[in-house]
């Protein structure tokens, strides 16, 4: 039927992330970039958005106008599918350590950024994906979280603000300093008060 997805093409949820992983592959030997830990994580975040981009190309972009003019072969309604999706995104993430949320994901699997925000906003209309959507935000968090606290500037600034741990140092040392205020004695500071306006006590 005219703008349905071909059978032949429908993504097999077992081998699905083995396809992704040989795409990868392929766009590292195609860039010339090493397979090693090193080479990997040195990557720039927009080069891994490239290449997310280029598994959408090889693997979900269809070649003929889809049913709703879906530009992926994913299912969008397939939660199974979805969730096998996010987790290999996650996993992508962590393999290049990188901090990628949801616009990066639609980039996987050819979804634009206002569909993900309908999704976001509309969530009580289908749960499931939406805690699909909130696993990836919570992730990119806890991703640029690891990120910064590779670094010292970065782990001074996640303890200025880390909530879940209570740290919040810039927080606390505020309240810190206001419990530790000084006051002098009530006779001193008479002793050390000025003259009045208009005093004069050394008069001739």
């Amino acid at each position: 039927m005219p703008g349905s997805i071909p059978k032949t093409k429908y993504i097999n949820i077992n081998t699905v992330s083995q396809d992704i992983d040989n795409c990868i592959d392929k766009f590292l030997d195609i860039n010339g970039i090493d397979k090693d830990y090193k080479s990997i994580t040195s990557i720039k975040h927009s080069t891994v958005n490239y290449m997310l981009s280029f598994i959408y190309q090889e693997l979900f972009k269809p070649s003929e106008t889809l049913c709703n003019n879906q530009k992926s072969y994913v299912d969008y309604n397939n939660i199974e599918l979805l969730q096998v999706l996010a987790d290999k995104f996650i996993e992508i993430c962590q393999r290049f350590n990188k901090s990628l949320g949801l616009i990066s994901f639609g980039y996987l699997i050819g979804c634009s950024n206002a569909t993900l925000t309908n999704w976001l906003n509309g969530g009580e209309l289908n749960p499931q994906r939406l805690a699909i959507l909130k696993s990836i935000q919570e992730n990119h968090k806890a991703q640029h979280i690891s990120i910064l606290n590779d670094t010292p500037v970065g782990a001074l600034a996640v303890a200025n603000n880390d909530h879940e741990t209570g740290l919040e140092w810039g927080k606390n040392q505020q309240v810190i300093a206001t419990q530790n205020v000084y006051y002098l004695p009530s006779e001193r500071s008479e002793r050390l008060k000025l003259d009045a306006p208009g005093d004069n006590n050394n008069s001739v």
